[in-house]
């Protein structure tokens, strides 16, 4: 029998050109372990990496059974569930492409998405994005809209409309009789294939939609991987907008790819909550949360005795110059002594407060943020880590590494992809994370697009 790493060596070493061929690797590989974890009514409850794997089967046998074709593009409108992974991971797997749209879109916005890149199935989640579809529907050309949640909805009737229930009765239905048809269609899977579309809002007109390939996908994820090693232990928390690449990257691509666990909260206002009853390994977030959780800190701690205050800022003072003092060994080794005990009295106790006891590593990222920020949580023991990229950059471009930090820089380019910057400053890049174009723009794709380079519009400099 084969151990795991005999396994995962096997994983490497096949030839996976596609999301969905990944995917179905590891669903087979791993069968029984958690996959996927979400609360209802207080109680988490568990997908298995086999449920997960039958559960995308289903959907996109479904979407086949409703005449999708091979490269049509799928919208999905809803909070962070499992359904949205599923049905995300199904659209490539039935050899469609994704556009997701964000929960608390207007229904112009939701309009303008599902117009301009002829969706032709529509996943929601509840009555709430119902009732804005149902506002913009007569204008669109829509096949079929599938509804998550019932709720609210007993007794609901429209003939564009139905429910995942109702969804996947006709997909099992379809799979008895076609007992390969998604086999068959994931064989027609071209790597350069659009995956999905992400939708950016620039800083004038309409949002222009990114096109990601299979491609940009597999091979972004195993440079980025390389560069912050993820594992099947490992367990992430899912909050941030699956519309937006930052959240795919976490919940989809690395959790794909590394076979670990996406944890799903009930909502935003429960992150918290939720954060400390799963104490996942990664966490990612965005500068002003990281923010709100210093912030936390600080205010809990003001409110504490004398002794307590003092303490903690002794542990902070003493954990900045630890981590400073990179390169003087000997005050290193020093400090140290001094700080390790101060952390397993203090700064442990705080992290395990909120929920970060287990976290091997943090992200921050999709916005800039201060130096500070991240001395001050790697002083309390979080190794929090920047990373820089964009949408056209499938989600990366250069990251921090683990074990060569610099306060300041947002890190070093991931593994395969090159980085220069232009006479003007401009940083350019080029490699397989680069998108393919904006969808029914060539004349804003030639412009971003030149000779291979993908121009950010942002300005930067690079230092040894």
């Amino acid at each position: 029998m084969a151990s795991l790493q005999e396994e995962e060596n096997m994983v490497n070493q096949q030839k996976i050109d596609s999301l969905p061929k990944l995917f179905f690797n590891q669903a087979d590989r791993l069968r029984d372990r958690v996959a996927l974890r979400h609360k209802n009514y207080g109680i988490w409850h568990r997908i298995s990496w086999k449920e997960y794997g039958q559960k995308v089967k289903e959907v996109a046998a479904g979407l086949i059974a409703s005449g999708l074709s091979k490269g049509e593009y799928v919208a999905i409108l809803g909070d962070n569930r499992p359904e949205w992974l599923i049905c995300h991971i199904a659209v490539m797997t039935a050899g469609g492409a994704t556009c997701g749209i964000y929960p608390t879109s207007a229904p112009d916005q939701i309009f303008y998405v599902l117009n301009h890149s002829e969706a032709k199935i529509l996943f929601v989640e509840n009555e709430e994005q119902v009732d804005k579809v149902l506002q913009i529907l007569p204008q669109l050309d829509l096949k079929e809209v599938v509804i998550w949640d019932p709720k609210g909805l007993w007794g609901f009737s429209h003939p564009q409309i139905i429910f995942f229930d109702q969804f996947l009765e006709k997909a099992r239905a379809h799979l008895q009789g076609n007992p390969d048809c998604v086999k068959e269609r994931m064989a027609t899977i071209d790597p350069e294939d659009t995956a999905m579309i992400i939708y950016t809002s620039g800083t004038t007109g309409p949002p222009k939609g990114a096109m990601i390939s299979h491609r940009n996908i597999t091979l972004l994820t195993e440079s980025f991987l390389e560069a912050n090693p993820t594992y099947e232990t490992d367990e992430v928390l899912s909050y941030l907008p699956l519309a937006h690449i930052y959240e795919n990257l976490i919940s989809l691509f690395q959790a794909v790819r590394s076979g670990g666990t996406v944890n799903f909260v009930e909502h935003i206002d429960t992150l918290g909550q939720n954060l400390r009853e799963v104490s996942p390994t990664i966490f990612a977030s965005v500068p002003r949360i990281w923010e709100k959780f210093a912030s936390l800190i600080e205010i809990r701690m003001s409110d504490s005795t004398f002794l307590k205050k003092a303490l903690y800022r002794l542990s902070i003072l003493i954990g900045l110059r630890y981590i400073r003092a990179k390169s003087d060994s000997r005050n290193r080794l020093l400090l140290g002594i001094l700080y390790r005990p101060l952390y397993f009295t203090v700064l442990y106790h705080l992290k395990r407060q909120l929920g970060f006891e287990r976290v091997r590593w943090g992200v921050c990222g999709a916005a800039p943020a201060c130096p500070e920020l991240f001395e001050y949580y790697n002083a309390l023991g979080i190794p929090l880590r920047e990373g820089y990229g964009q949408t056209e950059s499938t989600g990366v471009i250069a990251t921090q590494r683990l074990d060569r930090p610099r306060w300041g820089f947002v890190g070093e380019s991931i593994p395969n992809v090159e980085v220069k910057i232009a006479d003007d400053g401009e940083i350019l890049v080029r490699g397989p994370n680069v998108f393919k174009g904006y969808l029914k723009d060539p004349e804003l794709t030639a412009s971003t697009l030149e000779d291979g380079w993908l121009h950010t519009g942002d300005v930067g400099a690079m230092e040894d």
